[in-house]
């Protein structure tokens, strides 16, 4: 008798930029580091990886070069200086767009980021060399001793751990054996593992677990999970069985229906376990639309996991929210699941929710996810107060 295959996820990475650090490899500057001599912000730990980063570096190189002869600066940055957090934020924003015009394209996720998270001072923006780095997550910068944020020695290890994620790029995570429902995400963490893994696994088993606190353990169910992204919550569908069906063995039929214009046009899949069932449908299309449709049934629960409803701009630069908050609220008594990655995050989209709804009713206040992912990601919205930020870090429920 063979024993069951345990199963694998898999992970997937995009090209990802890290200041200080070789955009090719992720290691740390070293004796034979350089910068790129053209935009001045790009390092590489060696000539070999300048060249062969040079075909994809030369859009975002030339735009950046635009942008400074447009603002007559050294550097695309300069004119930042001692400005404030929120106009600091709009001002990385502002050199983002005009590269996007230079370019007459929408950038990749990298090139923004390089616009994004420069190598400044932390705290008065200043153009800081290479050799004005952290040394243990050369990931942040400052000017002087005076300059260096106070609170870097809590986030540092952090920092270094998503450049280890990136140096590493684990592919293959096997999922670990349950015995109950986990206490927290720490309790994932084996005995004899290794960080970087147990990071990455955190973040597959991040929306399940954090869904399973909130569904009612009923012979039947089905959560609308709204907005998802397809390299987040639609993909290794495993974990949905594993880290949720598995855990509800009094569920014998459980629908989880994606609905969102990312997804993609995906066919339904269906799992049969021991006389139980778990669905999976995809809907390419806005909640709202999905639901105005008439023909769908009331589900158990409704999920936006890290939405940022408080944007004014959604899908396709419209606010696509103000529609799906309404749909979101249709049915009185169905709880509505909202996650985000900052505290910051989660008071404006609860803010938001209750100005809009004001008959909607709060069951859970915003608060930390005791399930939260704990791969480290870049923070844009709230980097004065931490340069990392976690999905589905805090969250909140509310009924119609």
């Amino acid at each position: 008798m063979t024993s069951e295959r345990a199963t694998e996820f898999k992970v997937w990475y995009r090209p990802q930029f890290i200041s200080n650090v070789c955009h090719i490899c992720k290691t740390a500057p070293g004796n034979e580091s350089l910068t790129c001599p053209g935009c001045g912000l790009v390092s590489y730990c060696s000539q070999r990886h300048l060249e062969e980063d040079e075909d994809d570096h030369e859009d975002i190189c030339d735009a950046l070069k635009g942008v400074v002869e447009l603002l007559g600066t050294k550097r695309a940055h300069d004119k930042a200086y001692l400005l404030g957090p929120d106009q600091w934020r709009e001002f990385r924003l502002g050199v983002a767009n005009l590269c996007s015009k230079q370019l007459g394209r929408p950038l990749m996720p990298w090139e923004t980021e390089v616009c994004l998270y420069p190598p400044h001072c932390a705290t008065c923006h200043k153009f800081c060399t290479a050799t004005e780095r952290c040394l243990e997550c050369h990931s942040i910068s400052w000017c002087s001793s005076q300059h260096k944020p106070k609170q870097h020695s809590e986030h540092c290890r952090q920092l270094t751990l998503m450049r280890q994620i990136l140096q590493r790029k684990v592919h293959v995570i096997k999922a670990p054996q349950l015995n109950g429902v986990p206490a927290d995400m720490n309790s994932l963490f084996s005995e004899g593992g290794d960080v970087v893994t147990f990071s990455l696994l955190t973040e597959i088993a991040t929306s399940p677990l954090t869904i399973l606190q909130h569904l009612t353990n009923s012979e039947s169910a089905s959560v609308h999970i709204i907005g998802p992204e397809p390299h987040f919550e639609a993909n290794n569908l495993s974990k949905w069985e594993i880290f949720l069906f598995n855990l509800l063995p009094s569920v014998l039929s459980l629908t989880l229906n994606f609905v969102g214009p990312e997804i993609g046009p995906l066919p339904p899949r269906k799992i049969n376990k021991n006389g139980r069932t778990l669905n999976f449908t995809f809907h390419q299309v806005l909640y709202h639309d999905f639901i105005s449709k008439g023909c769908v049934s009331i589900p158990s629960l409704i999920c936006a996991l890290n939405p940022g409803l408080y944007r004014s701009q959604g899908f396709d630069g419209q606010d696509s929210w103000q529609d799906t908050i309404d749909a979101m609220f249709k049915h009185t008594d169905v709880p509505v699941l909202v996650t985000a990655y900052t505290k910051k995050e989660i008071g404006m989209d609860h803010e938001r929710i209750k100005n809009q709804v004001p008959r909607a009713k709060t069951i859970v206040e915003p608060s930390p996810n005791p399930f939260s992912s704990l791969r480290p990601l870049m923070n844009f919205v709230s980097d004065d107060y931490s340069p990392v930020i976690f999905k589905n870090a805090y969250y909140t429920v509310l009924t119609g």
